[in-house]
């Protein structure tokens, strides 16, 4: 995950609703984007959709690979946009 203090975060899961084990270590913690990839090697050819009613933010986005589907939002108080939202992750994902 970006690092603690930014005022966006990311969340990953199965498509199909199964148990991805190894993700519950992962809640709340930083991760690094190599780690990431891993998962999604395709993450630069992703196509983002905006969520305009999120219940979850202001600024929510999600986008799907064949096995997992990743969500890019604002915190509660964050003032970025959708198109800034994707752009904090895929900035945050060039480490990889």
């Amino acid at each position: 995950m970006p690092p603690t203090d930014a005022d966006w975060h990311f969340s990953i899961r199965r498509v199909d609703g199964k148990t991805q084990g190894d993700f519950y270590e992962l809640h709340d913690k930083e991760v690094l984007p190599s780690y990431f990839a891993k998962y999604v090697p395709n993450w630069q050819q992703l196509e983002w959709t905006e969520i305009k009613d999120s219940m979850m933010s202001k600024s929510e986005s999600y986008a799907k690979d064949t096995e997992f589907k990743v969500n890019v939002m604002s915190r509660e108080n964050g003032t970025k946009s959708h198109g800034e939202v994707v752009e904090a992750f895929l900035t945050f994902m060039s480490g990889a």
